[in-house]
């Protein structure tokens, strides 16, 4: 009895315990991965509300200038020469200061950058010297380019008294952090504040430890992973007022600081930079692995910046009036940001124009584009969406026209001058955070393997202890039912001697006595 109870209980806890290591093997990384994505939402006190607010990275921001050597050769035709002099090294620090949480699960922000120069990681000094285009001087000459001649000649006068050149030469300090300019402060004084809200002209003026960037007001995650530290809004508005259409002017995606969990190869992310002027797009490249946690490289599709002849999507970002004036929507590799710059002649390309049109490199000297120096990627771990590595890479170039009657303009034609460009990023998380994640990527599928293994290798014994209790008990039945049946024993004990037969289905004893007494 006590054999067949424990039996009983043993083929239940097999059973139990195979069932388990099969609900373990459904369902356990999907249990983990909600309880991971839970801590993910963006809550005062939470880990990972206090590594959003302050990242706990080291981002770097690297500056390369272009400084042309032969300026008045240029000016009378000659391509210009570009020495390229860098990298001038800003290590940041960010945060995102002035939180308001909202009742709808959003959260408002002002980002925040600090700047601090390193020396040692630097090519040179902030004193050394660039030569390059006088922008403000260039950009009033944009300006009067479908003037009248006797304005564009009044400007040329204007610009003659004022001492005005076409080149300048000035310090990495004041073209990164500002400098005394006539122009612009003439600008100034005509044009609303916010057209021209600094003194100095200067390419970084004002974001130094500032919140220009506005507020963005962006998902916590509490309400669905799938729209987690989306935008929701950028200064209360949800489109951009420049272009052509609703979808160009959409602002989607994030700020480039978090993303929704998830994510595949097949996802296409974006990321908004009020400086790009638009949600910039980002795709699957291909497979990475930092510190022994597998990632996905994504980036911007190499037609992000194509015109609409190659890529229809790009049709609306042309700035009102140029197709209809020019015939066509500008180059390949450079995409027009005079619509959101007040009317600057500002373009933005790839470094060294990489994957732009052949003409743009053949207009110049000393620009050698290369994927691997120039390109714009960000390192994934794919189940948080967790950036590992980052290197967003961008130039800025000057678009030159011909331009009659101006003497400071004659020399300048049709043309992109490369200014500088820069990349910004961390190049590899600092061990702990990386080690929480290789913890937290790894951690699911190894504790499910483990526990469903445990699981099914219990169910296996107690049932091989179940299977081998029933085939002995069938072994000992067996042997019992045939033991006085099935034979003729014999059996002698002493001397007394006692034959058991079998005959005709009877049992008969035969006792015989020995020659001893009893």
């Amino acid at each position: 009895m006590r054999r067949a109870i424990c039996s009983g209980i043993m083929a239940v806890s097999a059973i139990l315990f195979i069932v388990m290591g099969i609900l373990v093997t459904m369902f356990f990384s999907q249990i983990i991965d909600n309880l991971i994505y839970k801590e993910l939402v963006l809550k005062v006190g939470g880990e990972t509300y206090e590594m959003w607010r302050k990242p706990p990275v080291e981002p770097q921001m690297k500056i390369y200038f272009f400084n042309v050597t032969n300026p008045r050769e240029f000016l009378q035709g000659e391509k210009p020469i570009f020495r390229e002099i860098g990298p001038y090294v800003y290590n940041e620090k960010w945060e995102k200061v002035n939180l308001t949480w909202h009742p709808n699960g959003t959260v408002s922000y002002q980002p925040t950058k600090t700047f601090f120069f390193n020396q040692e990681m630097s090519y040179g000094d902030e004193s050394d010297l660039v030569q390059t285009l006088n922008v403000p001087l260039v950009s009033a000459v944009e300006q009067m380019k479908y003037a009248i001649k006797l304005t564009r000649q009044a400007l040329g006068s204007m610009l003659g008294v004022l001492n005005q050149e076409t080149f300048t030469v000035r310090s990495v300090r004041e073209f990164m952090w500002g400098y005394n300019d006539i122009l612009f402060k003439l600008a100034r004084d005509v044009m609303p504040p916010d057209v021209v809200p600094h003194d100095l002209f200067g390419l970084f003026v004002g974001k130094n430890a500032t919140a220009s960037d506005g507020i963005f007001t962006i998902a916590t995650g509490a309400k669905s992973k799938k729209n987690y530290a989306a935008i929701d809004n950028w200064n209360g508005i949800t489109k951009l007022p420049f272009w052509q259409s609703d979808k160009c002017n959409s602002i989607v995606g994030t700020d480039g600081t978090a993303f929704p969990p998830e994510l595949t190869p097949n996802t296409t992310i974006h990321i908004f930079n009020p400086e790009f002027c638009r949600s910039l797009p980002l795709v699957y490249y291909k497979d990475v692995v930092h510190n022994g946690v597998a990632g996905y490289r994504f980036g911007p599709p190499v037609t992000t910046f194509d015109t609409p002849a190659t890529n229809p999507d790009n049709a609306c970002f042309c700035p009102p009036g140029v197709m209809e004036r020019d015939g066509n929507c500008g180059i390949k590799g450079l995409f027009n940001i005079s619509s959101c710059k007040f009317g600057a002649p500002m373009a933005m390309s790839w470094p060294h124009f990489l994957h732009g049109d052949s003409k743009l490199v053949e207009d110049v000297v000393g620009l050698n584009p290369d994927v691997n120096r120039h390109g714009f990627f960000l390192d994934f771990q794919p189940k948080l969406t967790i950036a590992m590595q980052a290197t967003a890479r961008m130039q800025i170039n000057l678009m030159l026209s011909k331009v009659e009657d101006i003497k400071q303009a004659v020399g300048l034609r049709e043309m992109a001058f490369p200014l500088f460009w820069f990349e910004s990023g961390v190049v590899k998380l600092p061990e702990d955070v990386s080690q929480k994640l290789k913890m937290m990527a790894e951690m699911p599928e190894a504790a499910r393997t483990g526990i469903s293994y445990s699981m099914f290798g219990l169910g296996g014994i107690f049932l091989f202890c179940v299977a081998s209790m029933i085939w002995k008990r069938m072994k000992s039945n067996s042997y019992g039912a045939g033991g006085v049946n099935n034979a003729d024993v014999e059996f002698e004990k002493g001397t007394d001697a006692v034959t058991v037969h079998k005959t005709n289905g009877k049992i008969r004893s035969t006792e015989e006595s020995s020659d001893f007494p009893r």
